[in-house]
């Protein structure tokens, strides 16, 4: 769920944003970029092609631009593979946060902390460990 929140708001900001046409537009004058840029409109167009067929089934996106919802749908992507170390532990740790939230809900007395839950089990081993020597 949270993925799926996270690749939809990436795609509609890369689409609202237009990477390509405004973040990197110094970039499109190096050698690199006059280099690929053939077979890149080539893949793009072919790309479109197949986003054209698939947005006439879906009512909402019959009016947008095909390429254009291509071009951020690749833009959103490597935006998410740049940042995915940090977006790992981030998912892990909100969906830890939810399982504990959907475990406290109902119940009087919230549930403890993982830490706190840890140091309760060591305290009592460790009095144990004092009653008996």
């Amino acid at each position: 769920m949270i993925s799926v929140a996270f690749a939809a708001s990436t795609w509609i900001a890369a689409y609202a944003i237009e990477p390509s046409r405004t973040v990197l537009k110094p970039l499109a004058k190096t050698k690199v970029a006059e280099k690929a840029a053939p077979l890149f409109r080539k893949t793009l167009a072919a790309a479109a092609k197949q986003t054209a067929k698939a947005t006439t089934r879906v009512p909402a996106l019959r009016a947008a631009n095909a390429e254009r919802l291509t071009l951020s749908l690749a833009e959103s992507l490597f935006f998410r593979g740049c940042i995915k170390p940090i977006t790992f532990g981030g998912k892990l740790w909100l969906s830890y946060q939810f399982i504990v939230w959907t475990k406290t809900v109902g119940n009087a007395k919230p549930l403890a902390s993982a830490s706190a839950r840890m140091g309760a089990k060591r305290d009592r081993a460790l009095g144990f460990a004092l009653k008996t020597a």
